[in-house]
């Protein structure tokens, strides 16, 4: 009886030291593999942290306007080096044109056609006012790393170099809109002068600027006797075809303080300039 305990107990122990070594073998596969894991992960971890160096180093020399520089160890490296950031970069250019492309249609004012093999793209702003085409621009910008303008024939009194620092590399879409919008202003604003000259020929215009965001007109008050007037126009807001302040002088103190002048002050502040001097001209303020 005892050998068969002895036996049996024998057996259970064997089963026993069978099942620990297993749980041992488990558990030591299980170690192996998180271990594996856990060096993918810093794997993962140092290779991310190495994109984002990468992509910081990029942005920095993009914001400073600095070359890029070509690293030949970067180009067997997991992140495609500058080579493969610089024609990401270049694909999202394209991909925002193609969008711009589309948009336009909608917001009007200018088109774009890529050219030199997507390397550029060629944008026309048209300018127009009260229902006339008037003149059209062109500019080509080089999209290679960061986009750059690398020639126009926009006016060089034309503020471009200021809004383009402005919104260039932040939003193409906000900076060709904002061109497009100055342009249309000054082309209005060139157009007005124009109008003056041409419909209200009493009037003189004795200065105007190359952005005519200054206007001094010439005129002649209705009155015995005529009183010379001097209405000087400006434009701060170069967005704008409307005068953000107006002067009123002439040698007749009296005159620019009248209600009748503080009329015609409102008008040049709230309409074009040659409608506003028509309707003073109709009004009897003027010769």
């Amino acid at each position: 009886m005892e050998t068969m305990d002895q036996g049996v107990l024998g057996h259970l122990m064997s089963l026993e030291r069978a099942g620990v070594a297993q749980q041992d073998q488990h558990q030591s596969e299980r170690i192996q593999m998180l271990k594996v894991r856990a060096a993918s992960l810093r794997a993962k971890r140092d290779q991310l942290k190495h994109q984002a160096n990468v992509i910081k180093t990029l942005k920095d020399k993009i914001s400073k306007n600095l070359p890029f520089e070509y690293d030949e160890e970067d180009e067997d490296d997991e992140t495609g080096g500058f080579a493969a950031l610089q024609q990401s970069l270049l694909t999202a250019w394209k991909m925002q044109l193609k969008d711009l492309q589309h948009a336009h249609h909608l917001i009007g004012g200018f088109d774009l056609v890529e050219c030199k093999e997507g390397k550029s793209v060629c944008v026309s702003f048209h300018t127009a006012y009260e229902g006339v085409y008037l003149d059209t621009y062109n500019m080509e910008l080089d999209l290679m790393r960061t986009v750059q303008i690398s020639r126009h024939n926009i006016p060089p009194s034309f503020p471009l170099e200021v809004l383009a620092k402005q919104s260039l590399q932040k939003d193409l879409k906000v900076f060709l809109q904002t061109v497009s919008q100055n342009l249309n202003a000054l082309a209005a604003r060139r157009q007005q002068v124009t109008l003056v000259k041409d419909l209200v020929g009493s009037v003189e215009v004795m200065e105007s600027n190359e952005l005519c965001n200054i206007l001094v007109l010439m005129c002649s008050a209705q009155s015995e006797p005529p009183r010379a007037v001097l209405c000087t126009l400006e434009y701060k807001d170069l967005t704008q075809s409307l005068p953000t302040h107006v002067s009123i002088e002439s040698e007749d103190k009296t005159l620019s303080g009248s209600a009748q002048w503080k009329t015609n002050q409102a008008l040049l502040l709230e309409s074009p300039a040659h409608t506003a001097l028509l309707t003073m001209k109709r009004m009897g303020s003027i010769v």
